[in-house]
């Protein structure tokens, strides 16, 4: 039926004032049927949802329903603009405009509200595995989140263009164009983005771990999609690009489980095999005793006799991550190990260098004098001349001896 056709006084105006009227109608009876359409939603839909979520222990689903109801109302507008011009014959040419606007507005209420719920139910850890099998860190949840927030955003927008009759496949081609030249231009920023997702993914270090690379080495403060910020020992804050970070050698100092001891005691040559037997049986066995040195790990031999020392390999591993108690621990077993040497009557070795003097050739008794080869050959001067030294005051005989 047409209403249009019944409204008889149109046909007094002049046409101008027809289409002027007409549209005047077509906009009081949209504005009257979306608030009819919200009242009937309020009552039928909304009212029965809001009690049912009121009954449930989580509060995400009253959340659920606040964050569509925008979407909603949009969706209820195109939906009173399809139901009016139905009703109304404005003629074919409104007709097709107004069918287009109303099935845009609820393309594009249908992905808002996507985006609403994705929002609120975004990706978890725990769901995505549960749901898909697979684990994927907990800091590369919000680059994840926000590449579907756009891919969504992409996909809308393609059914929108479709529908006011775009050509995408032409928009995709040009976008693409644009997009390598970009890419282009921005290498290393999509560079730094694969970077972070690499570190992300592969885990080697976490914010506040202790590293080490060829370029920087401190504590990590920052992991950011572009760069990640390392505060150093001198307190000196570093950028340092993901794309290099992510190809460099890291060393994690924060995921020791133990530290390593190695060093060698020298002890002096007046040991007696006895006291060295017993040294490294006391050595050994206090490390194996002690609760935080992994008894596996302990070393302890006699491997070499030195230039000027007996020495003795000491190696063990102490289960103290944590540097300052890993210090801490090794001083102690220092000077439990001094201990040993003491009680053991041994001596601590250090470099030194003995020299033997045997007789010239020639020399048959201390009573012959030295030529004077052999003077120069020992570096002992003539009696002249230490009397002359002597009566310089320049030296005396030990001195220049």
């Amino acid at each position: 039926m047409n209403i249009i056709e019944q409204l008889t006084f149109l046909n007094d105006l002049p046409p101008f004032m027809q289409d002027i009227v007409i549209n005047l109608i077509l906009l009081i009876v949209s504005i009257v049927m979306i608030l009819v359409l919200r009242r009937v939603l309020t009552l039928i839909l909304v009212r029965p949802m809001r009690s049912v979520a009121r009954r449930t222990n989580t509060a995400i689903d009253d959340t659920l329903i606040d964050e569509v109801l925008p979407p909603i109302r949009i969706a209820v507008v195109g939906l009173a603009l399809i139901i009016t011009v139905n009703l109304f014959n404005f003629g074919p040419e409104m007709q097709q405009i107004t069918e287009t606007i109303a099935r845009t507005l609820i393309i594009g209420a249908g992905f808002y509200a996507l985006i609403k719920v994705f929002g609120i139910v975004s990706l978890r850890p725990d769901v995505f595995k549960r749901v898909t099998g697979l684990s994927i860190p907990e800091r590369l949840l919000p680059f994840l989140n926000t590449v579907v927030k756009y891919l969504i955003v992409a996909l809308g927008a393609i059914f929108i263009l479709q529908e006011l009759n775009f050509d995408v496949a032409a928009l995709i081609a040009s976008l693409g164009v644009v997009g390598i030249g970009i890419s282009l231009a921005s290498q290393d920023t999509v560079a730094n983005l694969f970077g972070f997702a690499a570190i992300v993914t592969d885990n080697p270090f976490e914010v506040g771990d202790f590293i080490k690379t060829p370029d920087v080495s401190g504590v990590v403060e920052q992991v950011g999609m572009r760069s990640t910020r390392v505060r150093q020992l001198d307190q000196a804050l570093v950028t340092v690009p993901n794309n290099l970070l992510s190809n460099a050698v890291v060393l994690n100092w924060s995921r020791l489980q133990k530290r390593r001891i190695n060093f060698t005691i020298g002890l002096t040559y007046d040991a007696t095999s006895q006291q060295i037997k017993a040294f490294v049986h006391h050595v050994r066995e206090m490390l194996k005793e002690a609760e935080d040195v992994d008894p596996e790990t302990v070393v302890v031999h006699f491997v070499e006799f030195g230039a000027s020392s007996l020495d003795v390999l000491v190696i063990c591993q102490v289960l103290l991550p944590d540097w300052g108690e890993f210090t801490a621990r090794k001083e102690q077993l220092y000077l439990e190990i001094m201990e040993i040497v003491e009680n053991l009557g041994l001596g601590f070795a250090f470099p030194s260098q003995s020299v033997y003097i045997e007789n010239m050739p020639g020399v048959t008794s201390p009573e012959q004098p030295l030529t004077m080869t052999q003077r120069r050959m020992l570096r002992i001067p003539k009696e002249d001349e230490v009397k002359s030294n002597q009566a310089d005051g320049t030296g005396d005989v030990e001195d220049q001896t």
